[in-house]
């Protein structure tokens, strides 16, 4: 039911454009558009934007440190753990966003980071002030709110941005996995249009993440050496039902 409602906000957020707090009009991202420079504060204190990033496909979404829903929140920063492993030396960046900035500072996000094994260079735990997170949220169509001090109800999402600093996609949920997460990343990159293979390297991650090997980058060599023991196990298999009739 609680996710029926937060669905219903979402699809009103999108047709309004965003709401931020104070009832100003915030438009929402259509792929294609340039995501403003909005201030952040990373983990370690320094100021940035998601601008500055730019040459790097992101991956970016929203958490709060407080959140306690362990199908919310604690699983989408697991996910992104399990996302940084997988990266290697592909220009992929993740960002996470706090929606509690009054009690995320940066050394809450920096206690947070060190639960989940954040690798600062290619990961980054974000907040800033109020405004400009509910500015940020907005743009990509993310809506919560606060329902009692401490609980915040919100919506979730992987939001894609380009190297050219452009938003790519938006994959509102949580229901991604980190394999798709990186794939979704890496599909941004100019390179991605030139790989058949995007797809299918996506999917059999998916499933190895799912089985449990979730540290398993599938790269190009991997996805063809299994799709040739999966084409010899069916000509096995093909071979003996055809002598056997």
């Amino acid at each position: 039911m609680i996710r029926l409602l937060i669905a219903l906000v979402v699809l009103m957020t999108g047709a309004m454009g965003g709401a931020g707090a104070a009832g100003r009009f915030i438009p929402l991202l259509q792929p294609g558009d340039a995501v403003p420079p909005i201030p952040l504060v990373a983990q370690d204190g320094h100021r940035f934007a998601l601008s500055d990033l730019r040459g790097n496909a992101l991956a970016v979404s929203f958490i709060y440190t407080r959140c306690r829903d362990p199908r919310m929140c604690p699983l989408v920063s697991a996910k992104f753990a399990r996302a940084q492993s997988t990266i290697g030396a592909a220009p992929i960046r993740l960002v996470v966003l706090t929606l509690d900035t009054s009690f995320d500072t940066p050394a809450v996000l920096t206690r947070y980071g060190r639960v989940f094994g954040q690798d600062p260079r290619r990961w980054t735990l974000a907040t800033g002030s109020a405004a400009d997170l509910d500015e940020m949220a907005g743009r990509f169509g993310i809506a919560s709110e606060v329902t009692v001090p401490g609980t915040i109800v919100h919506t979730e999402a992987a939001v894609i941005i380009g190297p050219d600093g452009r938003l790519a996609r938006i994959v509102y949920g949580n229901d991604w996995s980190a394999a798709e997460l990186v794939e979704f990343a890496r599909a941004a990159l100019p390179a991605a249009s030139n790989d058949p293979l995007l797809g299918l390297r996506a999917f059999l991650a998916t499933v190895a993440e799912r089985c449990g090997a979730g540290g398993l980058a599938v790269g190009g060599p991997a996805v063809l050496g299994i799709l040739a023991l999966a084409l010899a196990i069916s000509g096995a298999a093909f071979w003996r039902a055809f002598r056997s009739g």
